[in-house]
């Protein structure tokens, strides 16, 4: 999928996921003789491009409806990149996906999930140590 980051103005090529890909093709059938590889995905019944304002209109909207209405646009590309670092990308990987420009604000919106990654595996090292230290007090105990 080629789409450009509304923010940004960075172009990218990213790969569909299946649910998305299924969801297009539903469209493209539902869209019939309408359906065009060059027409927007979020188009007015023209097929004109939808605006940020529209869009952002519609979210609102459907949040509303949904009672998440704290969780704004922003939200959601925050937590996709929280989402990205979690699954073990690093910056390069995440900028390539997101459309950031700089490793300041990825390492900004990354950040969060890699603390909660880190101190996962501080509380992990933690219980191994208590574990090796209560087997070492054990055998110390037992050998005297």
């Amino acid at each position: 999928m080629t789409l450009t980051q509304n923010k940004t103005g960075v172009a990218l090529l990213l790969p569909c996921t299946p649910n998305l890909k299924i969801e297009l093709e539903q469209l493209k059938e539902a869209l019939g003789d309408k359906a065009n590889p060059d027409r927007p995905i979020l188009a007015n019944e023209d097929g004109s491009p939808m605006s940020y304002f529209k869009i952002a209109r519609i979210m609102r909207d459907e949040r509303k409806r949904l009672g998440v209405l704290a969780h704004d646009l922003h939200a959601l590309r925050y937590r996709g990149v929280m989402e990205l670092a979690w699954a073990g990308c690093d910056d390069d990987e995440i900028m390539s996906y997101s459309g950031h420009k700089t490793k300041k604000m990825v390492i900004k919106y990354a950040g969060f999930a890699r603390q909660i990654m880190r101190a996962g595996t501080a509380a992990e090292k933690r219980k191994l140590w208590e574990q090796l230290l209560n087997e070492t007090s054990t055998k110390q105990e037992s050998d005297t």
